[in-house]
């Protein structure tokens, strides 16, 4: 178990797991309740985790003996969560225009964001942001 936790990849998957189900109860209730577009949803809801995930990233995902709050490194985390949420957003709007979600759909397209802004987000933050 310990082995798995010091994995940098499992640190990830397992901080990425956690935020995802909080990412996905707000956009749908956003998308429910307040009667956005799944992409708008899905935007604001990425924004609001997201904005978490540099202390996360920085003390936990990718820690070092060194790791310390890093003004460089938080405003490089943005740009990453921007173009991230640039890429599952574009995603969820390309298939919205393609075809209205409904039923199971609706996860399905927001699925394809993830999948999308996970793989930018995990590349972009391990060999740029947090390279040390």
């Amino acid at each position: 178990m310990k082995r798995l936790r010091e994995n940098l990849g499992v640190r990830y998957f397992l901080a990425s797991l956690a935020g995802l189900g909080v990412d996905y109860a707000v956009t749908l209730l956003l998308y429910h309740l307040a009667g956005l577009d799944l992409s708008v949803a899905a935007a604001i809801s990425f924004c609001l985790v997201g904005s978490v995930f540099y202390l996360v990233h920085e003390f936990w995902t990718f820690r070092q003996e060194t790791s310390r709050f890093s003004a460089r490194r938080m405003i490089a985390n943005i740009g990453v969560l921007l173009l991230s949420g640039i890429v599952r957003v574009t995603i969820i709007a390309v298939l919205e225009w393609l075809q209205s979600p409904a039923g199971i759909w609706i996860s399905a397209y927001f699925a394809a964001g993830v999948a999308g802004s996970f793989t930018t987000n995990y590349l972009l933050n391990r060999y740029f942001v947090f390279r040390r």
